[in-house]
């Protein structure tokens, strides 16, 4: 599998997917915690009040008058409050939808959470216990799992949040790997081109800014100026070539010549003078070709004559003139002055090659 920047799809996927949980849990935690806590706040509260009610209930109308409101108050079966008890000291039952005192649940009063047995099966449940006038002890609680349903309904959308996260990261992070791809493969294209000596190939740019698209337009001017110094490169090394074979040819002509005529010894001095001349000429091309060198690289440091720059911008102005008006282009010359720089003028020999280094004083 083709991976990109050391990320396969299915790194892409599970990074997106942990970032999009990652969020998810940070919304859904301080939401769940909050949820329980005013639930949990909220319904003590409300037993608490009950509890209060039956306590005013009980000292108006004594033990008789709170053992008939309870019966009512089970009787009417309101939800939400399905638990009552009223017990004696004894803590026998008087009334209530409880057949006994639950087990393991403390005499003196607060608030407990326990199991206990209702309609004939577990139910966990919030109790509040209070101890009346007589030692009546009176038992108010309602069922926790009331809103189980709202709860399981949160966790359904939680987990279907999730899933279609997961799915959306996993076909998303192909898409846009199968994008990037795109690209990576069309940069590759053009440098296999590229290395196989053809240098008009550019990156296909689209009509947007991103970054790729950054990378795409510098990577095509890096191959302009690279076709161009191809081209420059090309064009020295057919000066070069030329500038070398005329000394070359008359050094070979005049050897020649004298292998078949043998000529007298006064002529045959007079034809090495010239070959020397012709060998002297190469040699002070391959001088100028290392005077390149070290203006290239900025090692010339000696041989540099006065100059006006401005002059010679004069010059060349004037030199293009005619072609600029040929051609409808307004070329003009401005200077405040003279430019006076440092120079070096080589010219070659049996070339019309002019070799100039520019260097401000």
């Amino acid at each position: 599998m083709i991976r990109l920047f050391g990320l396969s799809a299915r790194t892409l996927a599970a990074v997106y997917i942990a970032f999009g949980l990652a969020a998810l849990i940070l919304f859904a935690a301080p939401l769940w915690v909050a949820w329980t806590q005013t639930i949990e706040a909220g319904r003590e509260e409300i037993l608490r009040e009950d509890v209060q009610r039956l306590t005013e209930v009980f000292r108006r109308t004594g033990p008789d008058g709170l053992v008939a409101f309870v019966r009512e108050r089970v009787g009417l079966q309101i939800a939400g409050e399905r638990i009552l008890l009223l017990t004696d000291a004894s803590l026998h039952p008087l009334a209530g939808n409880l057949p006994a005192w639950p087990a393991g649940l403390p005499t003196q009063g607060g608030t407990d959470r326990i199991t206990l047995e209702l309609d004939g099966k577990p139910t966990r449940a919030v109790l509040v216990h209070a101890t009346l006038d007589g030692g009546y002890n009176l038992l108010v609680g309602r069922d926790t799992q009331r809103f189980a349903p709202l709860e399981t309904h949160f966790w359904y959308g939680l987990g279907a949040a999730t899933a279609v996260l997961a799915i959306v990261g996993v076909f998303g992070s192909m898409l846009i790997r199968r994008a990037i791809l795109a690209r990576v493969h069309g940069i590759q294209a053009t440098a296999s081109a590229i290395m196989q000596g053809d240098l008009s190939h550019r990156l296909a740019t689209g009509q947007g800014n991103d970054e790729l698209d950054t990378l795409a337009q510098t990577i095509n001017r890096m191959l302009e100026q690279i076709e161009h110094l191809f081209n420059g490169v090309r064009n020295v090394s057919n000066s070069i070539a030329h500038d070398l074979r005329t000394p070359l040819a008359e050094l070979r002509s005049r050897l020649e010549e004298l292998a078949l005529t043998k000529p007298s010894p006064t002529e045959t001095f007079a034809e090495l003078d010239g070959a020397v001349a012709d060998v002297d000429r190469v040699i002070a091309i391959f001088d100028a070709l290392l005077r390149l060198a070290q203006i290239d690289t900025g090692m010339r440091r000696k041989g540099f004559v006065p100059l006006d720059a401005a002059a010679v911008a004069a010059e060349a102005v004037e030199f293009y003139q005619p072609a600029a008006e040929l051609k409808g282009v307004a070329l003009q010359f401005r200077a405040n002055g003279p430019a006076p720089t440092s120079v070096t003028l080589r010219l070659m020999p049996n070339a019309n090659s002019l070799i100039v280094l520019v260097e401000n004083v």
